[in-house]
């Protein structure tokens, strides 16, 4: 037979669970009904186990009740802890923590710096690191000091692989980002050896001028601009460096051109015709440079024309003062151009031209409350 609820139905009673003596001094009386007489009025009774608790406590009259010492359960023959008892606890005021250990290191990496630790709490393996990287930046600027781009090459590409407090080398600090192009420029030789232009310490060579605007894309597309950290070093600066080394190489490629027509014709024992001769060649060979330094020219005007479409580059000071001065620098090589051709009427509209765009960002930088440089508008009047 299976078993029923009966089976299960405990042996012993239970108890109602048990009630304090102060909760059962302040609940309501429970009150019962007697038995309703026809003959009698209905009239409650209490309890009486309650009336018969009720005469065995102690009479406690209001005031005790809402007496301090007794709310807070402290006795009156001990003194009070302070004078703002009972509204505080009377707790010793804890020593101050020290911070964690990562915020620290987050305060300590800061620039500057918004928390330095005692010396016996600073990490030894940091310390170490950053002594590392203070003997290799001193290694570095005495190497640009004695043009040693080589050796200071070495010590730039070790600083970058160093790491202090778990973060990386960032470029950007304290315009180290110059450093690099500087030396990318600098340490790479001249396919010509003669003295002169070893001697010449402007000159740069074609692969050290490719290897610094390849150094400045790359930097462009790591570090590109953002809205919610607009004073960040970002392709906002970037791009006005490498625009600059941009016409700085194109520039010396004219200067090269021409000392090369100039120093392969001398004037020495020669005749009349053939000095006429000569010099229509040169003539003939600056042309041909002029319009080869037109060309490079135009390209680069295109391409910032094409980044200052969209904001924030169309309101970017230092670019609007560079393109401004590209457009000087292309009004008058079409106007030596239409010298040389003998009169051209598209030369001279696109001059035209680029005096008005010349003309427009001066006006932009007006708005924008930025001093434009007396030479252009010397130049425009």
């Amino acid at each position: 037979m299976p078993p029923t609820a009966h089976h299960f139905t405990p042996v012993y009673p239970l108890h109602e669970p048990q009630q304090s003596f102060r909760s059962k001094q302040y609940a309501p009386p429970r009150k019962r009904k007697r038995q309703q007489d026809p003959d009698d009025d209905d009239v409650d009774e209490t309890d009486d186990s309650d009336s018969q608790i009720e005469l065995l406590q102690p009479s406690i009259s209001s005031q005790d009740i809402n007496d301090p010492y007794r709310v807070a359960g402290w006795p009156e023959s001990m003194p009070l802890p302070g004078s703002s008892f009972p509204h505080a606890p009377a707790v010793k005021q804890k020593s101050r923590q020290p911070l964690s250990t990562n915020l620290q290191k987050e305060l300590a990496a800061l620039n500057p710096p918004l928390y330095v630790p005692p010396p016996g709490e600073q990490d030894s393996t940091s310390s170490l690191r950053r002594h590392h990287l203070g003997v290799l930046t001193t290694i570095l600027h005495t190497s640009l000091l004695k043009h040693d781009f080589v050796r200071a090459g070495r010590a730039w590409g070790m600083i970058l692989r160093t790491s202090v407090v778990g973060r990386p080398f960032d470029v950007r600090t304290h315009g180290r980002w110059g450093i690099g192009a500087e030396i990318l420029m600098r340490k790479l030789p001249l396919h010509n050896n003669s003295q002169e232009e070893l001697g010449n310490a402007s000159t740069i060579s074609d692969q050290g001028l490719e290897a610094a605007k390849d150094y400045y894309e790359r930097l462009i597309l790591q570090f590109p601009f953002q809205k919610m950290n607009p004073n960040a070093v970002s392709s906002l600066t970037f791009y006005p460096a490498m625009f600059g080394l941009c016409i700085y190489e194109i520039q010396q490629k004219c200067t090269r051109a021409l000392k090369s027509v100039r120093n392969s014709s001398p004037e020495m024992d020669r005749s009349d015709s053939e000095l006429e001769l000569i010099q229509d060649q040169d003539s003939e060979g600056i042309a041909a440079i002029k319009r080869s330094e037109l060309d490079s020219a135009a390209r680069l005007a295109a391409r910032m024309d094409e980044l200052m479409l969209s904001p924030p580059f169309d309101t970017y000071p230092p670019l609007l003062q560079l393109r401004g001065s590209v457009a000087l620098w292309l009004a008058d090589l079409y106007t030596t151009t239409v010298e040389s051709d003998d009169g051209d009427d598209e030369s001279k509209e696109r001059a035209s031209m680029e005096r008005s765009k010349a003309k427009r960002c001066i006006d932009r930088m007006k708005a924008a409350g930025v001093a434009v440089p007396e030479l252009m508008m010397n130049v425009l009047d």
